[in-house]
């Protein structure tokens, strides 16, 4: 049976095609997957309004991990979809009912205002309106099923979700960063996120096969939309993290620490770019800079990071 097509919404989450939420509905119940931050809550509404969906038909509100930009707004939806539960990994639980310490870390690496300006409010949830979903854990929408799978790599409280209605796989950034419809490429493009502080590509790789092991029609990305080559994206994913994990084996063997560690990482990570832009065929344009520029930055800080660990164990 051919499940339903969720709507796209575009978060607008540093400009356009960059952050997607999904809001799926089937009979008279509704979800969404992904909310971005409290910024996008228009959209979120905007979509509802479109396709006719009253907040409390909203019985689901599902974050794939707690980065804010997939995450951030969770507290503002859920104000306004009263009876909705919030369905999170059994790690980022008590984050979304607590969030101070999660608050109070990115305002120091961004400052308040800045903070502000990215994310505006991120609020308390009370605990009895949150949900630790296991791996392999099921919930219906409607007459529709959802499971979930934990997938490491990206992050150590990172879910999948795969829609076994549609054959869809909802991937976070499991499956890679910064994928838009609109750039003229030959392969899609796609790159590995290497965000601190739990970038593993060991676990990155295992979690590309656990979702290409359900055969997926296709795969949704939070940045951004949907992929219909799943074996093709996987090729490319695949490519960029090992060029990623070559900057980390040069890293570890660098002797460099602290900042001149993530400078050595951060030139070497562009340069990546670079190559895997020739290698899918992929012509930039001026607001994919402002996409990448920062995933460079923060690539390269994972990097670092990871780096460091490694030599500890030797």
């Amino acid at each position: 049976m051919r499940g339903m097509k969720p709507k796209i919404i575009d978060c607008h989450y540093q400009g356009p095609e960059h952050a997607a939420s999904y809001l799926l509905k089937d009979r008279g119940e509704a979800a969404f997957i992904e909310n971005n931050t409290a910024r996008a809550l228009p959209y979120l509404l905007q979509g509802m309004e479109e396709d006719g969906i009253r907040p409390e038909s909203v019985r689901w509100i599902i974050i794939t991990h707690l980065h804010f930009d997939h995450a951030g707004g969770t507290s503002a939806l859920a104000e306004r979809c009263p009876d909705a539960t919030v369905l999170a990994h059994s790690r980022a639980v008590r984050h979304l009912v607590d969030p101070s310490r999660l608050v109070a870390s990115a305002m120091r690496v961004y400052g308040e205002e800045e903070f502000e300006r990215l994310y505006d409010r991120i609020r308390p949830i009370p605990a009895g309106r949150v949900r630790a979903m296991e791996d392999h854990e099921k919930v219906e929408l409607g007459g529709h099923t959802l499971t979930f799978l934990h997938t490491r790599g990206h992050a150590n409280h990172h879910f999948c979700i795969h829609d076994s209605d549609e054959n869809a796989v909802y991937t976070g950034d499991t499956f890679g960063v910064e994928y838009r419809k609109s750039r003229p490429s030959v392969k899609p493009f796609l790159l590995c996120s290497a965000a601190p502080t739990d970038f593993d590509p060991d676990e990155a790789r295992a979690s590309v096969r656990r979702i290409l092991a359900l055969d997926p029609s296709r795969v949704y990305l939070t940045h951004f939309g949907e992929l219909d080559d799943p074996a093709g994206g996987a090729e490319v994913f695949l490519a960029a993290l090992d060029r990623l994990e070559a900057i980390l084996n040069d890293a570890v063997e660098s002797g460099l620490s602290g900042a001149e560690l993530e400078a050595f990482c951060e030139e070497r990570v562009r340069a990546a770019i670079d190559a895997h832009l020739a290698w899918c065929g992929a012509v930039l344009n001026e607001q994919d800079h402002v996409y990448i520029d920062p995933h460079a930055n923060i690539n390269a800080q994972g990097i670092a990071l990871l780096a460091e660990k490694r030599r500890q164990t030797r």
